[in-house]
């Protein structure tokens, strides 16, 4: 009973998570089949603009330029939720365009460094180490006030390392893992042990915030 007990929640955990991976590639389509037309039909209409009133031309510029900035945002997000997108380019190329997202947008200075060499991690890794990403930097986004990112990753063909440090006002860390606005630290170190990854987090008020997500590979 032990044992169909727990064929079955591993069944379940895997049905969940092929549930939500449908749920964010359907999401990815219509953001980006929706809001582009409609993208489109707005740089239609700033186009026929222009040739009804070219003494205006000047002045469509920063619409234009926004428009386009829009539609590169869009781009890069629908990707960033598609795993079928994840699951071919691999985990440092999906990282290097998220970061690409974070550049455009001016939030930080953004550095992302990476020692070339393939992963140890399976490709359901690759896509929970991702989502935990994304996770740490919306954090930082929300909350850090940070002026710099630093992106590095670590890949030895045995061993995998992504560290991820900001220079923001920091927190303390058993406090906040204490209180009830740790909602997404908890969901940070879940997905991690979920996924089989080590992860490390230090901060100190006034110090900014350090991630680490590491595996290291138990063959000798």
């Amino acid at each position: 009973m032990a044992e169909t007990k727990l064929t079955f929640e591993k069944e379940l955990r895997q049905v969940e998570t092929e549930v939500r991976e449908n749920m964010m590639s359907q999401f990815a389509e219509e953001l980006h089949d929706n809001i582009g037309q409609l993208l489109t039909a707005l740089h239609i209409q700033v186009e026929n603009q222009k040739l009804d009133h070219p003494q205006l031309a000047e002045s469509f510029k920063p619409v234009e330029i926004y428009i386009a900035e829009i539609n590169q945002q869009l781009r890069m997000l629908s990707r960033t939720f598609n795993n079928d997108y994840i699951g071919r380019i691999g985990l440092v190329a999906a990282i290097q365009l998220e970061v690409d997202r974070l550049r455009t947008l001016k939030r930080f200075d953004v550095q992302f460094d990476q020692l070339p060499g393939p992963s140890n991690l399976e490709k359901n890794q690759e896509l929970m180490v991702f989502r935990i990403f994304q996770e740490i930097v919306q954090n930082a986004l929300r909350h850090s006030s940070a002026s710099r990112l630093s992106v590095s990753i670590q890949n030895t063909g045995t061993d995998f390392q992504l560290m991820v440090r900001d220079d923001g006002k920091g927190f303390h860390k058993e406090e906040i893992l204490q209180s009830n606005k740790a909602s997404g630290l908890r969901n940070i170190l879940k997905r991690a042990r979920l996924a089989g990854v080590e992860c490390s987090i230090t901060a100190h008020p006034g110090e900014g915030c350090l991630f680490i997500l590491k595996k290291v590979s138990t063959l000798g």
